[in-house]
């Protein structure tokens, strides 16, 4: 019988063994998707409604370095 690569995550034929990284990595890459769709909406609604501030696309770039630099920060070392 096949015992999982990680004790409380089941191996997954499809996918092959799951791992602690692999796990971790599908889990930040899930929540990254998330946060992607809810900074567009974000951007939209802020362009739409206050394109006429001066701050907008400064902290609207700033915004997507961070958080881009925290993806790959938090990815970066789970091989």
């Amino acid at each position: 019988m096949n015992q999982p690569a990680v004790p409380g995550f089941p191996d997954l034929a499809i996918f092959g063994p799951m791992t602690l990284s692999t796990g971790l990595a599908v889990v930040v890459t899930v929540v990254f998707i998330w946060w992607l769709i809810f900074t567009v909406v974000a951007i939209y609604h802020w362009m739409r409604y206050a394109r006429d501030s001066w701050v907008a696309i400064p902290l609207i770039a700033l915004h997507l370095f961070v958080s881009g630099w925290i993806f790959v920060f938090a990815t970066g070392g789970l091989h």
